[in-house]
């Protein structure tokens, strides 16, 4: 999303997708996704040195096809990284997607036609660009650039991001939100540039942040139910609290 705004629906998306994966395909198949139907609800939630906690729900769902289909998502994310980056968004949004590309768009009357569009399968969020097959297997690495701010409020901060190569472990259960899974841990190293952000007013330099990923990804819901981050010796874990 090179030049895109990062906020709204936008952190929202972001943060939802760093968990919910879809490993059948290089397409963005969010439109088959578990709770994505007229009711659906995914809740996430992480401690650590990234804090997150969001919850989406799905109505006026249209389904065109695999990769294509509109719905109206509410609710609402929170997150804070090192105690530099927090903040919080209430969430009323319609979401599209066509192919890999997916737009967001603030609903609420009276609010701005505010949107953010991006390329998902740049971002490798919606699936590893193949099905998992065995363990040993490789992902290529990929690299993308955030725009993190409100431009209403100042300047954007381009952030770039790299993703190392990903290789898959040996299957194993795991203990989730829906019950004792099987599901494939992806290792991968992760980084960011050093920058600096506007933090209430002042301007404060964020160092490059290097950490270790793993991603379970669980054939069975076809999502990433939880992500395990380590960095500078501290673990963060991002799961899937709710899914219907």
């Amino acid at each position: 999303m090179n030049g895109k705004d990062l906020r709204g629906f936008g952190l929202a998306l972001l943060l939802l997708t760093m968990l919910v994966g879809t490993g059948n395909s290089a397409q963005a198949q969010i439109c088959d996704a578990r709770f994505f139907h007229n009711g659906g609800v995914i809740e996430i939630g992480g401690s650590g040195m990234l804090n997150v906690s969001a919850k989406l729900t799905f109505s006026q769902v249209k389904k065109i096809s695999s990769t294509a289909c509109q719905a109206q998502v509410k609710g609402f994310a929170k997150y804070s990284l090192m105690s530099f980056l927090s903040g919080a968004n209430d969430i009323d949004h319609v979401l599209s997607v066509s192919g890999n590309k997916t737009s967001v768009v603030d609903a609420r009357p009276g609010k701005s036609a505010d949107s953010a569009t991006f390329d998902v399968q740049l971002l490798g969020l919606f699936g590893f660009g193949a099905p998992i097959q065995a363990a040993g297997q490789k992902f290529a690495p990929q690299s993308y650039t955030l725009a993190m701010g409100d431009p209403k409020r100042g300047p954007t901060t381009p952030v770039g991001v790299r993703m190392g190569e990903k290789t898959v472990g040996t299957q194993q259960s795991l203990q989730t939100a829906v019950g004792k899974l099987q599901c494939w841990p992806v290792r991968y190293a992760r980084s960011t540039d050093a920058t600096t952000a506007q933090v209430q007013g002042m301007m404060l330099p964020i160092p490059s942040i290097q950490s270790q990923v793993t991603d379970w990804f669980c054939p069975s819901t076809n999502l990433v139910m939880k992500q395990e981050i380590e960095q500078s010796g501290q673990k963060s874990v991002i799961e899937v609290k709710v899914l219907r």
